[in-house]
């Protein structure tokens, strides 16, 4: 089951809004435009069954209905949602509030006639069993434990149903006990590697203390965590960044078993507390998390705006008359959205460890490099590098960023086009005489740009993928000396006559974001000069440390 659309009228914030959904999805927006409203509307279609506060309503317009029309695809083969698919194969359901009286359920079909929805398909496909939603304000100690409405709980509570089934007929209450007992360590053991992985703890140990299963009262236990400097400290009592790589570490944990089946999550702000080298590493759980199940998240943080599917982005934003509304995101609206969120050019520069910086000059290189660190079996997250785009090879520009990292004692590697050997003189002149001391090499690249070194197979596979020409791209299409800016220009043209796609820096991130991924899955070898590149870095790394 998925969410397609979203329709709201008078709920909270929201007079009327109609909000497009993919699987994964990025809601992002100024304070109060109604993204938290947004993410509650979804709460209450899935877990409430009365409204009874003024507050829910538009202006406390309490004598107009509250409307909640959610749109759903891929249910698969149950018998029970049948009568209400529309022609598409979609479900298009309507839960109406009136003040203080339960609300009703109607299906709306293709020919706009009406149906009850019944108790029993509510409970199978639209309760609080197939939906999650973690604020802003997460109360760690209600998410990790076996309460109906925790994650942690829904999750474990799967796994032990699981665990018991694979028993057969075994009914001894000592062995049922056995069972769920064994069925929550692994997660236990789980959920303490990833924190480790993630803090660079070895010594982080997760103790789920006090665990009683009884029979009448269900499974209770309270979640410790303790490393080298204290024990035993309830999760309430960490830190705000300690809970956050908890809530990672979760979602981590979520991804790795997949036992939850129908279920669509929803968080607010998950980048809270947390820096934005763990912002990206949480993006990059989540987008695993939402191959198998939708999620949907609020956010002002650009690390979540996936700039390799923008499509997946919405924008709220409210009218001078006070209504919210949505807009789906496009390209060259990036930069302004960054500006209008107030982000600081230093968020997006300091955005990794200190142990060493990779100053790379575009799109491509910064969507690329992550992935060509893994196929050589790395990770800038273990590492603990930053990644950083200086937007081209502007001498002063570039200078300017070197000495802001500096300041930091943060070593870099700077990685230059072909056509900025002007570039790297000057900064070479300004290391001779004393200046640019974190500067640990400089490299250029001698195929051209870092395109000359996607081989064009992934190229033309990238493209007929992501863009779909009409006709498709061949490899008579692609001129064999193409080489730098000529390579980039050659793209954009035939994608343009046959696409009406030609933005250069959109094939950048495409071709550096799923080129890299293809070829990882390929197999491919990296060109001997990007292996040099990864090898100085991780040789800097070390010598920091």
């Amino acid at each position: 089951m998925q969410i397609v659309n979203v329709d709201i009228k008078n709920f909270r914030a929201l007079k009327n809004v109609s909000v497009p959904i993919e699987k994964f999805s990025v809601l992002i927006g100024e304070n109060d435009v109604g993204k938290t409203s947004f993410l509650i509307a979804l709460e209450t279609f899935f877990g409430v069954k009365k409204l009874s506060s003024s507050k829910d309503w538009y202006k406390d317009e309490t004598d107009v209905d509250i409307s909640i029309v959610i749109t759903f695809k891929s249910f698969g083969d149950c018998d029970l949602i049948q009568p209400f698919l529309r022609d598409d194969g979609s479900v298009v359901i309507n839960k109406l509030f009136k003040f203080n009286q339960n609300a009703t359920w109607q299906a709306e079909l293709s020919d706009n006639t009406v149906l009850t929805v019944p108790s029993n398909v509510q409970s199978k496909w639209f309760s609080s069993d197939n939906f999650h939603f973690i604020p802003v304000r997460r109360d760690l100690n209600i998410q990790f434990s076996m309460n109906k409405a925790a994650m942690l709980g829904k999750l474990l509570r799967a796994r032990m149903k699981i665990a018991i089934e694979e028993q057969g007929s075994r009914t001894q209450l000592e062995e049922v006990i056995a069972v769920l007992r064994e069925s929550l360590t692994e997660p236990r053991l789980d959920i303490e590697a990833f924190l480790r992985e993630q803090l660079n703890n070895e010594s982080f140990k997760v103790g789920f203390d006090e665990l009683t299963i009884d029979p009448t009262e269900g499974v209770k236990f309270s979640i410790s965590l303790s490393d080298d400097r204290a024990s035993n400290i309830n999760i309430e009592d960490r830190g705000a960044g300690t809970q956050s790589n908890l809530i990672i570490a979760l979602f981590r944990l979520i991804a790795k078993t997949n036992v939850l089946g129908t279920f669509i999550f929803a968080m607010e702000e998950p980048e809270n507390s947390l820096h934005p080298k763990a912002q990206r590493q949480l993006l990059s759980v989540i987008q695993e998390i939402s191959e198998n199940t939708q999620v949907i998240v609020t956010t002002h943080s650009p690390v979540f705006i996936d700039r390799s599917k923008y499509e997946s982005n919405v924008l709220l934003s409210r009218t001078i008359q006070g209504n919210t509304v949505s807009r789906s995101f496009r390209a060259d609206e990036l930069s302004s959205v960054r500006d209008d969120l107030g982000i600081r050019a230093s968020d997006a520069l300091l955005k990794g460890g200190g142990n060493c910086a990779l100053l790379v000059e575009g799109n491509t290189e910064e969507e690329s490099f992550p992935t060509f660190l893994e196929m050589q079996g790395l990770s800038e997250f273990r590492l603990g590098i930053a990644l950083i785009n200086i937007g081209g090879s502007d001498n002063t520009k570039t200078s300017l960023i070197v000495d802001l990292l500096n300041s930091y004692d943060i070593p870099c590697v700077i990685v230059l086009d072909n056509d900025a050997q002007g570039t790297k003189s000057e900064l070479e002149h300004r290391m001779a005489a004393g200046g640019l001391a974190n500067i640990r090499e400089i490299f250029v690249l001698s195929k051209g740009t870092i395109e000359d070194y996607f081989p064009p197979s992934i190229a033309l596979e990238v493209f007929n993928s992501e863009f779909q020409p009409d006709p498709p791209l061949t490899d008579s299409d692609f001129d064999p000396n193409w080489s730098g800016d000529a390579r980039i220009s050659g793209y954009s043209a035939l994608l343009w006559n046959r696409a009406k796609m030609g933005s250069k820096e959109r094939i950048k991130q495409v071709l550096g974001a799923k080129g890299a991924r293809l070829m990882q899955k390929n197999g491919d070898s990296l060109d001997p000069e990007i292996i040099a590149i990864i090898d100085k870095v991780n040789d800097v790394v070390e010598k920091s440390g």
